[in-house]
């Protein structure tokens, strides 16, 4: 790390009167998003630079060793979520020891990030999307077992938001029925079920650290698996199926074997920039995860005088949701349209958004994509019509929230006259 005090002080400086000048022209403005990085995170990505050490080498390598250490597993760094999503799917396609074939079937649920689906298909596989539950906004165990055909071979959930479903028990269905497991743990990194963390019951999970996540890297995203095979052939995946960055042992160092290829790949590779932000990100993590969850439980609060028109996130108390932002279910008999409600937050500053993409299976692009079944699909109708999502950021910031609540209760009230 660069050591120059002098420069720490001028960059916090520099940050501070950022920060000062963005909240000035927000003083009425609560985004999506907020910034959570400062000198340190900077400080470290110019070390890189000024070092000429830019491209994937010592800090990718220290960042993956302390996040597996962390969440459990056998870490891969990547260059963002997506990129997670697309090399666990082709790891699972590999000649050299993958455990599926072209035209086996996933089962996905409806409500997630159109990458979670784009990977299987181009992979070669099929997907089939499966309910959800409004409550939870996640998974449901009894529509994915009923979803279950002799052609489906593996599960991927999401774990939507930092909730999660009933995952141990869908862990003991795909071990009764031979299923693979995977986790897309993108929103929620952090969150544990019965203590266990997310992204640690499947054979593989990924994470996405881009801006408005739990930590960030600027962009980039992870692998974990416990399966040390499995760590070996995302790696080459990664890049290009060149032994250099994996852990094959190559007894043979001659001229020929530095550019040595043993699978095909792809180049998802991260830059040392991204582990030096991720380094200082993963000591503030669980604080960010704890700020989220106490300004989550503020507005669950204080929002209580509109509860007859919105469903609020509901919680298994075996769980411990790491809160990505704060979604609202507007309920089926409210006087109001989500259009009214949308208009009126955002006309005084409120950023919104859909909960993800809604129903995947009513974006246009599924149209292009025969590969993709469903069937009814009520619970994600539900969500992609009533459902609608405001920021949550890692900061204590109780009279921005205060004022929050303020514009929801005026809301409310014109519609109890």
């Amino acid at each position: 790390m660069i050591p120059n005090e002098k420069l720490r002080d001028s960059l916090e400086e520099l940050m501070k009167l950022s920060l000062e000048k963005l909240d000035s022209e927000r003083r009425n403005f609560y985004p999506l998003a907020a910034p959570t990085y400062g000198a340190d995170e900077v400080l470290g990505a110019l070390d890189s630079m000024v070092t000429f050490k830019t491209t994937m080498w010592e800090k990718v390598a220290e960042f993956e060793r302390r996040f597996g250490d962390k969440f459990g597993g056998e870490a891969i760094m990547v260059n963002s979520g997506s990129s997670a999503d697309l090399v666990i799917a082709l790891a699972l396609m590999e000649k050299s020891g993958g455990s599926l074939s072209k035209g086996d079937e996933v089962l996905v649920p409806a409500v997630t990030w159109p990458t979670h689906l784009w990977s299987f298909l181009m992979a070669g596989l099929n997907v089939r999307l499966i309910d959800v539950a409004t409550s939870s906004l996640n998974f449901d165990l009894e529509k994915i077992e009923n979803s279950i055909s002799e052609r489906t071979k593996a599960i991927s959930v999401v774990h939507l938001l930092g909730n999660i479903g009933p995952i141990k028990e869908l862990q003991q269905l795909c071990e009764q029925r031979n299923l693979i497991l995977l986790e897309d743990c993108c929103e929620s990194l952090g969150s544990k079920y019965d203590g266990e963390f997310s992204g640690t019951f499947g054979l593989a999970s990924s994470y996405s650290f881009f801006f408005s996540h739990h930590m960030v890297t600027m962009e980039g995203g992870m692998i974990l698996t416990r399966d040390t095979s499995f760590a070996e052939r995302c790696r080459l995946l990664r890049a290009h199926g060149w032994t250099r960055n994996a852990n094959i042992a190559i007894s043979d160092q001659s001229f020929e074997n530095r550019y040595k290829f043993v699978s095909w790949g792809l180049n998802v590779r991260p830059t040392e920039l991204q582990a030096a932000f991720g380094l200082v990100q993963l000591d503030k993590v669980d604080i960010f995860n704890s700020i989220r969850k106490s300004n989550a439980e503020f507005l669950q609060q204080k929002l209580q005088e509109c509860s007859n028109f919105f469903k609020f996130l509901a919680i298994s108390p075996r769980v411990n949701c790491s809160w990505f932002c704060f979604p609202i279910l507007i309920a089926p008999d409210a006087p109001f349209s989500r259009e009214e409600l949308v208009r009126h937050l955002e006309s005084r500053g409120i950023e919104t958004r859909p909960i993800v993409a809604g129903n995947l299976a009513k974006q246009p692009a599924i149209e292009n994509f025969p590969e993709i079944e469903f069937g009814e699909l009520p619970g994600a109708d539900f969500i992609d019509s009533n459902g609608l999502y405001i920021g949550l950021h890692p900061k204590e910031d109780y009279p921005r929230l205060a004022r929050v609540v303020e514009i929801f209760e005026e809301f409310c009230l014109k519609w109890k006259k």
